[in-house]
């Protein structure tokens, strides 16, 4: 345990020693272990934006074995991804790389000026399939965002309770917002700030 990665633990003083643990697995994982810092392979493309628009130009990527074998090797110190994903290659590389389950997702059928979320994934998922934790996104801006906060925080106090760290993904998106202000270091600070709040173990 670097003096760096003691540090960081420090800071989250309220959280048990389950999460702490599993913070510990992630900042001791891959390439940049022992530094402080992280690099998460996130892989929500093909729910978020659709499949053949995400991996039609590299096919391989539809295989869900892909992005387990991609994280690996690069040495990333996580992957994350939906259910359907994390299911199909978590047995096969179980023990090689840490796995946050992505717990809500959307899709692009429809075009939303207000995006929202649905619920895709649960923290017994996650404890299921050996996950050291879970990931929200949340949309700042958006006119669903208050029903984002209070569903990513009765989340995050199951996943705590049992052990699990906590990412939170924060996008400010919005009919109010325009494409400039999603960009805007006032607006991006202001919705990393609102993911802090909300009480996770990381966010972005």
């Amino acid at each position: 345990m670097t003096q760096r990665v003691q540090e960081i633990l420090s800071w989250y003083g309220s959280d048990n020693p389950g999460t702490l643990t599993n913070l510990a697995r992630l900042l001791n994982h891959g390439r940049l272990a022992g530094t402080g810092k992280m690099v998460i392979l996130p892989v929500d493309q093909g729910f978020e934006h659709g499949p053949a628009r995400s991996f039609g130009p590299n096919p391989p990527a539809y295989d869900p074995r892909y992005h387990f074998e991609l994280a690996i090797e690069s040495g990333c110190s996580a992957y994350a991804a939906p259910l359907g994903f994390l299911e199909a290659g978590a047995r096969t590389f179980a023990g090689e790389i840490p796995l946050i389950l992505k717990v809500n997702d959307h899709d692009v059928l429809l075009d939303e000026g207000d995006p929202h979320q649905a619920l895709t994934g649960s923290v017994s998922d996650a404890l299921r399939l050996g996950c050291v934790g879970i990931g929200f996104t949340i949309y700042p801006g958006s006119s669903h965002r208050l029903a984002m906060y209070q569903q990513i925080r009765a989340y995050a106090e199951e996943a705590k309770r049992y052990g699990l760290v906590v990412v939170i993904w924060s996008y400010p998106r919005g009919s109010g917002l325009s494409k400039a202000g999603e960009t805007a270091i006032d607006v991006t600070s202001y919705a990393a700030h609102i993911a802090a709040q909300l009480g996770p173990t990381s966010s972005k």
